[in-house]
């Protein structure tokens, strides 16, 4: 799905003061700066599931308690379970991580396949049964749009408007985000047929009593737990953006690309995120990837793997939100210089290179843990090359920031995985 990025743009208070569009001061959507989540569930959508059954589609909206702006950006966030099982009730604590980041965040339902052994859907029976999800995610998306143009009761900015989950969840959105009419030369007939079975590219699961067609479902970014589409070529040059987490060692959504199987059936081919990473840095979409070395479909994940998706995905989508480097407060915005420093090897063995390219300033440097523990700190350091080593820090993503004594120069924060 397409869409041209929309990046804020900053209003002058007094001459001096920038108004904080969405509510960016770099902190809001990186950390959880509420404590208490509010949810109301509410209906968008119905429609018939696979095996014929009526369903009637139910979304909740987790808002974080105390406040008060009505300019939001949402996350929708996606059950897993292979399409087979699953509810939203699944995804209740990843959408209150969200909430407390100063997000609205929103737990969907979408049809699945009620399981028959006697009955079980083949590879085309699966594109179908993807296809409804997708519908059914669009559906929701409308849905929010709708809200925010009558009356706003959740308090969101329509232009922001994110999707994730996890396992199928995480494929669903992926698909809702990547997959569009644009893409129609790189569509299999099957596909297409799904797709034309389905109401077309927007589905049709609006709830006729609320019909919310009119709005747009697209979404302008992923945030992608264990995920895959069914071709990497979907992703273009002007797609959206994503950042994901994924085991190397899956073996249910495939970590590259597999044929994926349930009670020794072949439901089809995926590709997972290793090579959607893949093919985002080859057409240019900006997009991060957290791989766990031995990890499973979720499980043998060390913790750390976990908080670091966590807290990535929130700096992510807050870069989207409010522009490269966070929102200024006034006009003498401290300069942003990250995009001199480069880091190599990363992932690392040993040791690493931070390259200032000759910026030629007095710096401290800290590293920290993936819970926000300062483990290191180098303080009046001047080399243009800092070497950082491992020493008997155990494997895991850290976080480098490097402050500078020139105040005029912003602080740059950036990830490291020592494997």
């Amino acid at each position: 799905m397409k869409k041209n990025y929309l990046f804020l743009i900053f209003t002058i208070l007094g001459g001096t003061v920038f108004a904080q569009e969405n509510g960016c001061d770099n902190q809001r959507y990186i950390n959880e700066i509420f404590t208490d989540v509010t949810t109301t569930t509410v209906k968008f959508g119905e429609n018939y599931t696979f095996g014929g059954d009526f369903q009637e589609l139910y979304m909740d909206v987790y808002e974080p308690v105390g406040d008060t702006r009505t300019d939001r950006p949402v996350v929708i966030m996606a059950f897993g379970g292979a399409y087979i099982q699953g509810d939203r009730s699944q995804v209740k604590s990843f959408c209150e991580r969200f909430a407390r980041k100063g997000y609205v965040s929103v737990g969907i339902d979408y049809r699945i396949y009620a399981i028959n052994i006697a009955n079980l859907p083949d590879s085309l029976g699966m594109m179908d049964i993807i296809t409804k999800s997708i519908a059914d995610m669009k559906a929701s998306v409308r849905a929010l749009r709708k809200s925010a143009d009558e009356g706003n009761p959740f308090g969101i900015d329509p232009d922001f408007i994110f999707a994730g989950g996890l396992s199928a969840g995480a494929i669903t959105a992926m698909h809702s985000a990547q997959l569009g009419p644009d893409d129609d030369a790189n569509l299999p007939d099957y596909v297409t047929e799904a797709i034309d079975n389905n109401g077309g590219w927007e589905g049709d699961t609006d709830d006729p009593m609320n019909s919310a067609m009119n709005y747009s479902s697209e979404i302008q970014g992923v945030v992608s737990y264990l995920g895959a589409l069914h071709r990497r070529a979907w992703i273009d040059d002007n797609d959206v953006p994503f950042i994901s987490i994924h085991g190397d060692a899956d073996d249910v959504v495939p970590y590259g690309h597999d044929a994926v199987t349930l009670f020794g059936l072949n439901l089809g081919t995926l590709e997972g995120s290793y090579v959607l990473h893949q093919q985002a840095d080859e057409v240019g979409i900006t997009n991060q990837f957290i791989s766990v070395p031995g990890g499973g479909h979720g499980d043998n994940f060390p913790q750390i793997y976990w908080d670091s998706m966590a807290v990535e995905s929130g700096r992510f989508l807050e870069t989207l939100v409010c522009g490269t480097g966070g929102t200024g407060v006034n006009i003498n915005q401290p300069e942003d210089v990250s995009n001199y420093i480069t880091i190599a090897p990363n992932p690392a063995n040993e040791q690493t290179i931070i390259r200032f390219n000759n910026l030629n300033k007095m710096y401290d440097l800290s590293l920290y843990n993936a819970f926000g523990q300062q483990i290191t700190f180098y303080n009046n350091q001047n080399e243009n090359d800092f070497t950082l080593n491992r020493n008997d820090l155990p494997a895991g993503v850290y976080f480098v920031q490097i402050e500078f004594e020139d105040e005029m120069l912003a602080p740059v924060n950036r990830r490291i995985i020592f494997r």
